[in-house]
């Protein structure tokens, strides 16, 4: 009886786990362009974007998911390179934080900045639950 219920708890903890790998599987793999369209399509959604506005969005989030994925395939961030790694990323987010600041309205962008900050807590109190890397 015992080992019936012990490989009927591995079978579910197999199968939740091969269903959770492929819910994130294609997030994984998508091009630059669809990252971009995804990151508009958030914003429309969150900020009332107007068409020009999604173009321009377009067009500057496909630019910088390409020169992200040609930066990380040609510099696979390693440990040493982590602080380094960091800086960049802070000029990438204050160069897209103005960016924004240009097209959005004034309302829009303060909606924007307010979605982030609840975004980075969340994030903050999901890293917190999980077990450190070793």
């Amino acid at each position: 009886m015992k080992k019936i219920v012990f490989l009927a708890a591995t079978l579910f903890m197999f199968f939740a786990i091969s269903a959770n790998a492929q819910q994130r599987g294609p997030r994984e793999h998508m091009t630059p362009e669809q990252q971009a369209t995804r990151m508009v399509e958030r914003l429309t959604e969150e900020l009332k974007l107007d068409e020009n506005q999604q173009k321009e969005l377009q067009t500057y989030f496909t630019e910088q998911f390409q020169k992200r994925q040609e930066e990380f395939e040609k510099n696979r961030p390693a440990p040493e390179n982590r602080e380094a790694m960091r800086e960049k990323m802070e000029k990438e987010r204050e160069a897209t934080d103005a960016k924004l600041k240009e097209v959005l309205t004034e309302e829009q962008y303060n909606t924007y900045k307010a979605n982030e900050e609840k975004r980075m807590k969340e994030m903050q109190q999901h890293r917190g639950e999980r077990p450190p890397r070793h």
